[in-house]
């Protein structure tokens, strides 16, 4: 055998052994690089983008979750309102991002489990474009009319809805949101035809709920609680399981009549697929932290939202069950956007 070919014959053990090896070796530099990445993160403020419009719950909690885990993280958190398309705007942006934990999302039922479901044509999709950083609350929403409405209970409006089809209206904060969802969900049930008007966001349905242009808005207790202390609305019914500490008074929707319609609507934080592990841990950290001062907790009940916190695994153990929750709820409904 000549030289040449003996040199070859090496050459090409050589790179077939390294082709074998070369799984391992990238699998250990990625891993490296999130270390490496996580060492100094974070090193600049942190992007919070919160899909719906400034003065609403999600705003309101991004807020003081944010300004805590600024503190834990040594540097600002930033929250950015990019509201529309029930939050799928917000949504996709975040998906976009640069996977450096930079940016998150504070995310809920609507961009993450309801508006996908009803639109395959959205350019993002939760389970491919992002990862769970970890659960924040559980908020609740409740059917609120201006303070001279002439409805005192649920079966109330709903019966005026039976005589008068097609005539009552009510807000939620977009088309094929959950909210939007659950309020055709219950139309169904009860053979009710209710006209849908959809909003941006909360605040800006305000002026329209005690001007009388709306008849029920589907708000949350952190929005309405301001107005119903200062005696400007009323709320019928909670959407919730149970009552809320916020507003013990208020009966909740199987209390009012009308079991299977309770809306679990949560918050949580997600980061665009392919962020470093050690920063994606980095940032649950920071929020169990959040989630664990006494402050937060209670500003989070006063707005009558729940603090929740889990692990990682629990969080996304959650996510698969609720996915699977809407989609039955959303084909009970027929509802396309």
């Amino acid at each position: 055998m000549s030289t040449i070919s003996r040199f070859v014959g090496k050459l090409s053990l050589a790179l077939a052994g390294a082709a074998l090896l070369s799984p391992g070796i990238a699998a250990e530099s990625a891993q490296a690089r999130g270390q490496t990445a996580a060492q100094g993160y974070p090193d600049k403020p942190v992007r919070f983008i919160v899909p719906f419009s400034a003065g609403g719950s999600t705003d309101i909690i991004a807020r003081a979750v944010g300004e805590s885990m600024g503190k834990y993280l040594g540097q600002t958190v930033v929250v950015e309102n990019r509201t529309g398309a029930a939050g799928s705007v917000g949504a996709a942006l975040a998906a976009k991002a640069p996977a450096d934990g930079y940016t998150v999302l504070v995310g809920g039922v609507g961009p993450m489990m309801v508006v996908p479901e009803l639109d395959p044509a959205l350019p993002y999709r939760p389970a491919r474009d992002f990862e769970a950083v970890g659960q924040v609350t559980d908020n609740d929403y409740g059917w609120v009319v201006n303070a001279s409405s002439p409805f005192k209970t649920a079966a109330d409006l709903i019966n005026a809805a039976k005589a008068r089809p097609g005539q009552l209206s009510y807000m939620t904060t977009g088309v094929g949101g959950p909210l939007h969802v659950s309020m055709e969900f219950l139309a169904k049930q009860q053979s009710l035809q209710l006209n849908h008007v959809p909003y941006q966001g909360e605040s800006q349905a305000v002026g329209d709920l005690l001007a009388g242009r709306l008849d029920v808005a589907v708000m949350s207790i952190t929005a309405a609680a301001p107005l119903m202390k200062a005696g400007k609305v009323r709320m019928l019914t909670l959407l919730s399981a149970k009552r809320s500490s916020a507003v013990p008074d208020v009966p909740t929707i199987a209390e009012a009549g009308y079991p299977g319609n309770e809306v679990p609507i949560w918050l949580g934080l997600f980061v665009p697929k392919g962020t470093p592990e050690p920063v994606i841990e980095r940032l649950h950290q920071g929020v169990d932290h959040a989630l664990q001062q006494e402050a937060v907790r209670v500003r989070m009940r006063d707005l009558g939202a729940e603090p929740v916190g889990s692990t990682r695994g629990q969080y996304q153990e959650f996510l698969a069950a609720e996915t699977a929750r809407w989609k039955e709820r959303i084909a009970a409904t027929g509802i396309k956007r």
